[in-house]
C-alpha cells in the first residue's frame, strides 16, 4: 500500500513539475554589452556615446572589463595610478565617475569587471613596480600572470583591497541593492589541480563583495564538478563556453542553483577591426540565429538550456584585433551590432 502511495505522489509531481513549473519570462532576462577596455584605449565620450545607444535600444547595464594582463584601464589609489589628466592608459577617477552618472541616468548600470586570481598581469606589474614587498607575498610562483590563490593570506588581503577600493568608485546608489560585480575565475592555472583552494578563495573575496552590498559574478570555466558542490550558491555564472565534454554544462549550474548569465563565445563574442562585408554578414546570421537559451557548449556548440535562473545575455566586444582602429571607427563598430542584438 505504501508503495502505490508513493508511486501515485511521484507520477502526481511529475505532471505538475511538467504542466506548472514557472515559465521563462522574457521579460526579466537582462541584456546588456560587455566593453574590453583593458586591451583597447576607449575615451570618456566613445564609452558615453555606447552607453547613449545601448539605453536607447533598452540594453540595462555596461560590463566594463578593465583589468587584464595588458592594461588596468581605471584610476586606482592602491596601484598609484592617480593622475587626474586624461590619458590614453586609463580613466581618471573624474572620468569614470563621469561615465557613471552619464549611465544611470540613463537607466543602465555600470559593472566593473576585474579578472581574479589570473589575467592579472598588470596589477602584478604595478605591484612589483609600487609595492615589491607585496609583490613577492602575492605573485604565483607557477604563473607570473596569476595571483597566488593557494591558502595566502597575503593575496587575499590584497585581493579584498583592490575590491574595496572598485566597490567604492562604481558605487551607485539608483541601483542600491541591485549592484553587480564580475570577479573573474576564467582561465586560472593551476584551477584544476588545486580546485579546492581555488574556489574556497573565490567564495572569500565573493563574500567579501556582498559585505560591499554587490552580488558577484564569475566565468564558468575553471569550476569542476567538484568544485561545484562548494561553490557560493549566490554566485551568478557567466557561461562562455564548455571547454570539453567532462567539464560543465548550463544545466549543471542550474542543478545547483545557480542564476546564470547567457556569453555565448561562439555568436557574442565580437572582436572590433576593419571588416570585410562578408565577416559582417556572418557575425549578423550568428547573433540572430542564436537564443536567449543558446549556449555554447562542447558536442553541440548551439544548445538550448533551460531554467528559470538563466537570468541574463550578453554581447562582448573584445579588443585583441582593435589597436589600430580609431575612436570614430570603434563607435560606428559596436553600435552597428547593438541595434542587431537588441
Amino acid at each position: 500500500m505504501l508503495k502505490k502511495f508513493i508511486l501515485c505522489l511521484i507520477i502526481f509531481l511529475a505532471i505538475f513539475t511538467i504542466f506548472f513549473q514557472k515559465k521563462l519570462d522574457k521579460s526579466e532576462i537582462e541584456k546588456g554589452i560587455t566593453l574590453d577596455i583593458a586591451r583597447k584605449h576607449y575615451t570618456e565620450h566613445s564609452i558615453k556615446q555606447i552607453i547613449k545607444h545601448l539605453s536607447k535600444h533598452h540594453g540595462t547595464y555596461l560590463q566594463l572589463h578593465f583589468s587584464d594582463n595588458e592594461n588596468y584601464s581605471i584610476y586606482s589609489k592602491m596601484l598609484k595610478q592617480t593622475s587626474n589628466k586624461t590619458n590614453s592608459y586609463f580613466l581618471t577617477k573624474k572620468e569614470l565617475k563621469s561615465i557613471i552618472k552619464y549611465a544611470n541616468k540613463r537607466n543602465v548600470q555600470i559593472i566593473p569587471e576585474i579578472d581574479l586570481p589570473s589575467h592579472s598581469k598588470s596589477i602584478l606589474t604595478l605591484l612589483r613596480k609600487h609595492h615589491p614587498d607585496t609583490y613577492q607575498k602575492v605573485v604565483s610562483q607557477d604563473d607570473s600572470s596569476t595571483i597566488d590563490f593557494i591558502d595566502n593570506k597575503d593575496s587575499l588581503k590584497f585581493s579584498k583591497d583592490l575590491i574595496s577600493e572598485i566597490s567604492g568608485l562604481f558605487k551607485q546608489p539608483k541601483y542600491k541593492d541591485e549592484q553587480k560585480m564580475v570577479i573573474g575565475g576564467d582561465e586560472v592555472p593551476g584551477s584544476g589541480a588545486n580546485q579546492q583552494q581555488f574556489v574556497k578563495y573565490i567564495n572569500q573575496i565573493s563574500n567579501y563583495a556582498n559585505s560591499n552590498n554587490y552580488e558577484t559574478k564569475i566565468w564558468n570555466d575553471s569550476i569542476t564538478k567538484e568544485g561545484l558542490k562548494q561553490l557560493d550558491q549566490s554566485i551568478i555564472v557567466m557561461y562562455w563556453q564548455q571547454k570539453n565534454q567532462n567539464s560543465l554544462t548550463p544545466k549543471d549550474f542550474f542543478d545547483y542553483n545557480h542564476q546564470v548569465e547567457n556569453f555565448n563565445s561562439q555568436s557574442l563574442y565580437l572582436f572590433p577591426r576593419d571588416e570585410k562585408s562578408t565577416s559582417t554578414s556572418k557575425n549578423i546570421d550568428l547573433i540572430s540565429d542564436t537564443k536567449i537559451t543558446s549556449f555554447n557548449t562542447y558536442h553541440n556548440h548551439q544548445k538550448n538550456y533551460y531554467d528559470t535562473n538563466l537570468n541574463g545575455v550578453t554581447m562582448s566586444f573584445w579588443g585583441e584585433f582593435a589597436s589600430s582602429l580609431s575612436q570614430n571607427d570603434l563607435i560606428k563598430y559596436i553600435i552597428k551590432y547593438i541595434k542587431i542584438f537588441f
